[in-house]
């Protein structure tokens, strides 16, 4: 009989709870209609059952069988679907809340400015940012998150978003730096391979001059003071320096023009001549000798012939001897050696020195000034060596070189130093 009993109890139960859920109150049809969202919300009042003798006593006598029976289920019976005392009547099921209003508790009202909304959302990091431990960029940095880093947003108040990342840390962030739309993950630059060392080119070796006559002999004179070299060449060490008129004997000839004397140095052909000449030492003087003013077209000064002995030199910059030379490292270097006439090195600070000519009254000498920048200052120098010639330390590619005057373009000035 106990076991009929709680089958239609349940029923009755059942159908209440369900007629509860689908907003139904028989009570109130109209007004404060009660929503059970879960089983979880409905609790049983005690408060309204009949608290008389006969209902106390049945009540004990129950417990009493209950204590006494011998398994769960006939205690659980006796206790609960007694229809003797437990009847529907007596209680009153309600639901004292419901989800929203949970929520509402914990999110705060809608006037509090940092309430917690709860989200769940895929969200996007527009750029890289701190993560911290707390909703404050005073509390703790757990790291950087980087750009397009997608995370699930567990809840937001304020100016502040609590986030999981995808390795399951959770974090705060500014939500100011997410976004719901994806956000591109940059892509890395790639690390720049080293460029490779250019490899110094090795020069290309000079050919050795050969001698092409080894019975040559003759006797021949210095036209002009003479560096004696220790090879036929001006690249070769200076061995010593032989006056004008200094006799020498020759013992043999190469290929570029150098006599080898019977002391084992070389001079250069072209700076001597074949008949002893006596010729006045120069003295330091803003006035040059007379070697230095030949007329234009005359190949045969003394000081011609010397700055020509110097072409082929290669070109350095900065460079003022015949290892080397530049335009005004030339120019100083042949004044210096050959009259001893100091020269500042710098093509403009040389303009400052001698006295202006016209280009058509240039003489073997002179210098000649240009500007190639077109800025009003000398830029470049070379030598007029006459017969319509100049020689100049040209560039990196030709060395010092001989050209004629008549293609020569961006001439500043001549000058005549005396």
């Amino acid at each position: 009989m106990y076991k009929a009993l709680a089958k239609v109890l349940c029923g009755v139960i059942s159908a209440t709870c369900t007629l509860g859920f689908i907003g139904i109150d028989e009570r109130n049809p109209e007004d404060e209609k009660i929503n059970l969202q879960s089983p979880s919300l409905v609790y049983v009042s005690m408060a309204g059952r009949y608290a008389n003798a006969d209902v106390i006593a049945k009540q004990e006598e129950a417990d009493r069988v209950a204590e006494e029976a011998d398994t769960e289920e006939e205690a659980n019976a006796a206790r609960i679907y007694n229809s003797e005392f437990f009847s529907l009547d007596n209680y009153t099921i309600t639901a004292p809340v419901n989800y929203e209003e949970i929520a509402d508790k914990i999110r705060g009202t809608e006037d509090d400015d940092n309430k917690e909304n709860y989200d769940g959302n895929s969200l996007w990091v527009k750029n890289l940012t701190k993560a911290y431990a707390q909703a404050s960029t005073s509390s703790k940095v757990l790291g950087n998150v980087g750009k397009g880093t997608k995370l699930i947003r567990i809840s937001y108040s304020g100016d502040w978003s609590y986030v999981r990342l995808s390795n399951g840390v959770k974090c705060y962030l500014p939500s100011s730096v997410l976004s719901g739309k994806k956000v591109a993950t940059p892509t890395p630059s790639p690390t720049p391979s080293p460029s490779p060392k250019p490899k110094k080119k090795k020069p290309t070796p000079r050919p050795t001059p050969k001698i092409i006559s080894k019975s040559y002999s003759a006797t021949v004179y210095a036209g002009t003071a003479i560096v004696a070299r220790s090879g036929p060449g001006i690249a070769y060490s200076k061995v010593t320096t032989l006056k004008a008129g200094t006799a020498i004997k020759v013992v043999a000839k190469t290929s570029n023009g150098w006599y080898k004397s019977d002391k084992g140095w070389y001079v250069l052909s072209t700076i001597t001549t074949t008949k002893k000449t006596t010729v006045k030492k120069a003295t330091p003087t803003p006035k040059p000798s007379t070697s230095s003013t030949v007329k234009r077209g005359d190949k045969s000064g003394g000081f011609a012939k010397y700055i020509r002995s110097f072409v082929g030199c290669r070109y350095v910059s900065g460079g003022a001897s015949p290892s080397g030379f530049d335009c005004s490292g030339f120019t100083m270097y042949c004044y210096k050696n050959y009259y001893n006439i100091k020269l500042p090195h710098g093509a403009n600070m040389q303009t400052k020195y001698g006295t202006k000519v016209s280009f058509d009254s240039m003489q073997v000498g002179d210098i000649i000034y240009f500007d190639h920048d077109h800025n009003g200052k000398a830029d470049h120098v070379g030598l007029y060596v006459g017969n319509g010639e100049m020689v100049h330390a040209s560039g990196v590619k030709t060395g010092v070189k001989c050209v004629s005057v008549s293609k020569l373009k961006d001439v500043f000035m001549v000058r005549r130093i005396r």
